[in-house]
């Protein structure tokens, strides 16, 4: 039995087969185009839906057996509207969009993003749908009448490959779910000022309602028979948590990508927590993933090999190990147009390199941006929640000196996932559970312990540990 898992990221799109040991066999990678332009950060809905296609369609013709399953996750959060037709009204706007930045200043100085957070556990951001609804009030009315759904980037995907028009519940949750019944609450649209725009709501799914056939019209272009079970995950965050093998509440996983992304399991939605973050359906029905994701990841370390003239964030890494540790500037990373959200929100914060003397080298930079990076990330493990392990996923995972100082910086083990996948892996092993494939011996849990092996466990150093917890108070002593 093969499955594919396909991961829509915000730049490229990534289709992957699994044999049924759930390893990675194959996998087709697509670029996509993020067009951005003065904090403004958008995609051609179409285009990714054909670069979907298109990497499904390479891998499940190479796939020597049948494929039994779809699966897809996708990035989060952003404004995906289509109309009556099912066509895209707009480009759609990205999660890492600015443009509702005085939106959520305003919500946040009147109370409205603490009111909604005692509800929902997500205290909102300008990439967030409430706030860009709004902002297309004011300045696009007209694509709003338009308008009959909000989808996201994944429901978009699933609905060219279903015809369904739905929301999976994570995608949902931030912001429009109560976060201990899931389900949409009218209070937070009045509190959103919204109620009029209740109309672009569909659906939310979960379990295996999430479940659709493949239609006919488009099974010839992706190579799989129509019908061909098709699977809507929940977005990334969650779907990599499950991939990473982080399912029980106490367990941490941290993503270093597009975003830096801490996250915990729990079982419960902890309302009562300082606001800040997301709180996100988890992989089963009394699981909740309390998460805190920064506007700027890993780009932060191309802009440093930018500026430098070395040819990758690689090299970055690599330079950054030859520096002789303790005596680096201090990197604030928001580098974002954006702002930052996570740990705490304020769209006008911009990054700073502190301490800075003529004596310090290109190492000394490099070694400063990377440690900067993992000051932040340790920044939202503080506001996620104690964890007793660290699982590391997403492109930055791949360098091993990264993971180590984050266990460093931590003070934690950090697990290396057996696979770079871990987003697509998680989508087919919740649609497997969700479709009965595992023959009703497995939860996702007991799946995820035989299918989720370890590449290795990384025990943080003891004085770099005290290093980085000197380096901690600095770090929030000056962004603060």
């Amino acid at each position: 039995m093969s499955t594919i898992g396909l991961d829509l990221g915000t730049s490229a799109v990534k289709a992957v087969r699994f044999d049924d040991d759930w390893r990675a066999v194959d996998s087709e990678t697509e670029n996509t185009v993020v067009r951005t332009s003065g904090g403004h950060s958008e995609q051609d809905m179409r285009e990714v839906w054909a670069a979907a296609a298109r990497v499904v369609g390479a891998v499940a013709r190479r796939s020597p057996d049948a494929v039994a399953l779809l699966a897809l996750t996708a990035q989060g959060d952003g404004c995906w509207l289509v109309g009556a037709d099912g066509e895209p009204v707009r480009d759609a706007i990205l999660w890492n969009d600015a443009r509702a930045g005085g939106v959520i200043d305003a919500w946040e100085a009147d109370g409205t993003l603490e009111r909604a957070f005692r509800t929902n556990g997500s205290y909102g951001a300008s990439g967030v749908a409430h706030a860009q609804l709004r902002w297309l009030t004011e300045h696009e009315p007209d694509t709003l009448k338009r308008a009959s759904t909000l989808l996201s980037c994944g429901s978009w995907v699933y609905r060219r490959l279903t015809g369904r028009a739905v929301l999976e519940v994570s995608d949902a949750a931030n912001p429009f779910l109560d976060a201990r019944t899931r389900r949409y609450d009218d209070e937070l649209l009045e509190v959103f000022e919204l109620t009029e725009l209740r109309r672009l709501l569909p659906r939310t799914v979960s379990g295996p309602d999430r479940i659709a056939p493949l239609r006919a019209d488009v099974a010839a272009d992706l190579g799989l028979p129509p019908g061909t079970p098709i699977g809507l995950a929940p977005y990334d965050v969650v779907a990599s948590a499950t991939g990473a093998g982080v399912t029980r509440p106490g367990q941490g996983f941290a993503i270093l990508g597009t975003t830096l992304c801490a996250a915990a399991v729990t079982s419960d939605p902890l309302l009562s927590r300082a606001p800040n973050g997301m709180t996100l359906p988890g992989c089963a029905d009394d699981r909740w993933l309390i998460a805190n994701a920064t506007m700027i990841g890993t780009e932060v370390l191309d802009w440093t090999a930018r500026l430098m003239g070395l040819a990758d964030a690689a090299e970055v890494v690599a330079l950054a190990g030859t520096a002789h540790p303790g005596d680096q500037p201090l990197l604030l990373p928001y580098l974002s147009p954006a702002g930052e959200r996570s740990p705490f929100r304020d769209s006008g914060v911009r990054g700073s390199l502190l301490g800075l003397t003529v004596r310090h080298t290109r190492a000394d930079i490099a070694r400063a941006t990377l440690d900067g990076l993992t000051l932040s990330l340790r920044d939202c493990l503080a506001a996620t929640g104690p964890v007793h392990e660290l699982a590391v996923i997403g492109g930055g995972a791949r360098s091993t000196a990264w993971c180590q100082t984050i266990s460093d910086a931590t003070n934690l083990p950090v697990i290396l996932p057996d696979t770079a996948e871990a987003g697509a892996r998680g989508a087919v092993l919740t649609a497997a559970v969700d479709l009965g494939l595992t023959d009703g011996r497995d939860g996702i849990d007991a799946l995820t312990a035989r299918a989720v092996g370890r590449a290795g466990l990384l025990e943080p150093d003891p004085a770099e540990a005290a290093r980085f917890d000197d380096a901690y108070g600095r770090f929030v002593a000056a962004r603060n």
